[in-house]
């Protein structure tokens, strides 16, 4: 082989476990996440998070492979994040960032994947600030 050739070999190679650690290193670092528990997702649920106030809700139909909105109260936040995974079940990569609207609210809309076992049981993790927050909910038939 041609030195040429096992340089880019070798780059690649590089390349790959990077990005393999990169998806194997825990989301967010530093401190666990608080869990907080939420009656109803359409009402929204106000919460503290690092003393600071926080209201999380959804507007729209709790349904795999269905958009809905989530939105996320935060007065002063800077950067929102959300991940949706089965309760102990990495579900892949579906992280968003949430943008603020005109009056400081944060949104997204979000679309969850289908679970093939059937389940139901979700955990969305926040990161506000890099701050995380857990938030078990359930999705509609």
């Amino acid at each position: 082989m041609g030195r040429r050739r096992v340089l880019l070999i070798a780059m690649a190679a590089l390349v790959l476990a990077a990005a393999a650690a990169l998806l194997l290193l825990p989301w967010g670092g530093g401190a666990p996440p608080q869990r907080v528990a939420c009656q109803d997702l359409h009402q929204g649920c106000a919460m503290r998070l690092d003393g600071r106030e926080l209201t999380v809700g959804v507007s729209g139909e709790l349904r795999a492979l269905q958009a809905f909105e989530l939105w996320v109260r935060a007065a002063g936040a800077r950067r929102v994040e959300a991940r949706f995974d089965m309760v102990e079940m990495n579900m892949g990569f579906n992280l968003y960032t949430l943008r603020p609207d005109a009056e400081g609210v944060f949104r997204a809309r979000v679309t969850l994947p289908v679970c093939v076992s059937g389940r139901r049981d979700w955990l969305m993790t926040l990161e506000v600030d890099g701050r995380r927050v857990e938030v078990p909910f359930s999705t509609e038939l």
